[in-house]
């Protein structure tokens, strides 16, 4: 539809010259603005949402410009398949967990990650716009984060409730920030795990101050909208997902968890699989991994793990504006007092140690980062 009129709406014109009546008047108009945005009959509204959910499981929305849906946006590649998402999605009482089950079930999300004949579809249809084969999606940095603690039994499920503060690179942690000509105070987690290990949806985001771990996987920026994430694949990837603390403490409580489910070094190589990738290991890749096993045992054997020590208080160095000074305070860090840590290297075996070696390396592969 065009521009709506308040008799188009359904609200009556009132007198100008009345200022009650006039705001009573656009509030009518809002209230039944908002009523037509949902109506059956508007398509606009349920064509975007469809879009989104399916770029969220291909990567790429039917209309590959999410924000656009103007004469200046992209064109659907399946107009058809749009209108009838969306007219599935209205019929179905708005349910986004019917739009879900009706994608995931489809022929084409269960495709094949690699096409039959590659070398034609390079100049059929080189950018997979037509979907001939599923195009394989790195999880983005909630997902990946949400996944490590689901398979290591870690994950907090409940819903609603205050913001946590997940644990973040300590150094990033304590740095100063400048906010309003002062220094702000310094980012301190949640004290228990529980809080900690909540679904990324309830993480608590600080301005200024982006966890590491995170946004080096590309999460978006909150002062700014993203309608559609980047995917780039950098080396500080690599080298966060095999040595952060974040990585580290996951890769622990994974193997401490095979070892209560598991009495063998290969029982606990086939959980860590299941858990992982939902799959058995082949032959190869058991033998491959208990070998792993055997010389990363040797190793933490002869080399015993650092332990941590969380600080309860940072020095803050300033120079007095006036003067030209430096002096320094004492910032107290007050959660670190009594803080719960998660389980790490000094506080296990060699033998955990090492099996948790080999849960990082399931926790960093492709099957596991991927979606095919």
């Amino acid at each position: 539809p065009g521009v709506l009129s308040g008799t188009h709406l359904g609200v009556p014109d009132t007198d100008p010259n009345d200022p009650y009546a006039l705001t009573t008047d656009l509030h009518g108009r809002r209230l039944a603005l908002a009523k037509w945005i949902a109506d059956p009959r508007n398509p606009l509204t349920a064509r975007v949402l469809v879009n989104r959910v399916w770029q969220g499981h291909f990567g790429r929305g039917l209309v590959a410009t999410p924000n656009n849906f103007g004469a200046k946006g992209s064109k659907p590649t399946h107009p058809g398949l749009l209108d009838w998402l969306a007219r599935e999605f209205v019929e179905n009482g708005w349910s986004v967990k019917h739009l879900h089950r009706v994608i995931v079930t489809s022929e084409t999300y269960k495709r094949s990650g690699r096409h039959a004949d590659p070398e034609s579809l390079a100049t059929t249809d080189p950018n997979n716009a037509l979907l001939s084969f599923f195009p394989p999606r790195r999880l983005s940095a909630e997902e990946l984060r949400d996944g490590m603690l689901a398979v290591t039994g870690e994950l907090n499920r409940d819903l609603g409730g205050l913001p946590v503060r997940p644990e973040i690179n300590m150094e990033v942690a304590l740095q100063p920030r400048m906010i309003q000509f002062s220094l702000a105070p310094a980012y301190q987690p949640s004290r228990t795990p529980e809080e900690r290990n909540r679904r990324s949806i309830y993480a608590y985001r600080v301005r200024g101050q982006a966890d590491p771990f995170m946004g080096v996987l590309n999460l978006p920026n909150p002062n700014e909208s993203c309608d559609r994430r980047e995917t780039s694949a950098v080396t500080p990837q690599a080298f966060t997902l095999f040595n952060s603390t974040m990585t580290t403490d996951r890769a622990i409580a994974f193997a401490r968890r095979l070892e209560s489910e598991a009495e063998t070094p290969a029982a606990r190589i086939d959980r860590g699989f299941q858990l992982a990738f939902g799959r058995e290991p082949s032959d190869e890749e058991r033998v491959a991994l208990l070998g792993f096993l055997e010389k990363m045992q040797a190793y933490h054997a002869r080399t015993p793990a650092e332990p941590v020590e969380y600080p309860t208080s940072v020095t803050r160095s300033l120079v007095e504006e006036l003067s030209g000074k430096p002096f320094e305070y004492q910032e107290i860090l007050p959660v670190f007092e009594k803080y719960v840590a998660d389980t790490k290297p000094s506080e296990v075996s060699a033998t955990t140690r090492a099996l948790a070696d080999v849960c990082l390396l399931l926790l960093n592969a492709n099957e596991f980062v991927y979606v095919y």
